[in-house]
């Protein structure tokens, strides 16, 4: 965490009320993902204390191991909403797409579940638009769409306009309001699509880039308060490291909108899409 935006996220809790500044808002996070390499160091008891103590309702956790879910969910009974991991590792992100077995082992998967229940949802995806028309590809979402699973993409507007194509009650998730974040196109695609949501993990660096907030996030989060997520986004260990860090950025800028936009954004959004 920069300097600047350690005294920019002072700045902004100083000028909260007392009531916000000193009893930070719950939130449900969008956006995590817990693999077993980070379980070497921070085992599912240490995750389970990590989000009550930064005030983490409830959170949307992806992992490719379908045992170290099922310790996360004991561990924090109620709180994770277990996303599919379908990829073999970190370094699979731009691979999976010519896995043509891929599909039938995320099937299998599916029609498993967890001792605990269902499987949430699917991804985080990595799709561009090079790989839009790739088989495997359509085959996955074609099986979100078949279960009723929303799909978490991280990808540019050329994935998404692909998935709505085929499926246009599918629900997606597009993490970090997309790979280019930019207002006026993020608008764009949240009126051409009602069933997409947007997460902004990893861009609270773009919405305290100012103090107050650029005007032109803070119009797009009010009038598409019902659309809009946060997440820390824990794809690394260092991330989990400076999980604290992170959500006190979320706070900064939660703190600038609305108390009712805020709300939305923090817990309700995600709570209807993803009901106890």
């Amino acid at each position: 965490m920069s300097r600047i935006l350690i005294l920019k996220t002072l700045v902004l809790a100083l000028l909260l009320p007392v009531s916000q500044a000193d009893v930070p808002r719950q939130i449900f996070d969008a956006h995590l993902h817990y693999q077993p390499s980070h379980a070497e160091t921070f085992g599912p008891e240490a995750i389970a204390a990590t989000l009550e103590r930064a005030g983490v309702k409830r959170a949307v956790v992806t992992s490719r191991d379908p045992a170290l879910m099922e310790a996360l969910m004991q561990a924090a009974p109620g709180r994770i909403v277990p996303f599919l991991d379908v990829y073999a590792g970190l370094a699979n992100r731009l691979g999976w797409v010519r896995e043509r077995d891929l599909p039938g082992r995320v099937r299998a998967q599916l029609e498993a579940g967890l001792a605990t229940g269902a499987w949430a949802g699917i991804g985080e995806l990595h799709i561009f638009a090079g790989h839009r028309h790739e088989q495997t590809f359509h085959a996955l979402i074609a099986i979100a769409d078949e279960f009723g699973l929303p799909v978490m993409i991280h990808g540019d507007p050329a994935g998404i306009d692909r998935a709505f194509e085929s499926y246009p009650e599918l629900r997606i998730l597009w993490a970090h309001a997309g790979t280019f974040p930019y207002p006026p196109l993020v608008r764009d695609y949240l009126d051409r699509y009602p069933n997409l949501y947007v997460d902004l993990s990893m861009r609270s660096d773009r919405l305290n880039a100012e103090v107050p907030m650029p005007e032109d996030w803070e119009l797009l989060l009010i009038d598409h308060a019902d659309r809009f997520m946060v997440g820390v986004d824990t794809f690394s260990l260092r991330r989990w490291q400076e999980f604290d860090q992170h959500i006190a950025e979320i706070h900064a800028w939660l703190g600038q909108l609305p108390e009712d936009v805020a709300k939305q954004i923090a817990v309700a959004n995600a709570q209807r899409l993803f009901p106890e």
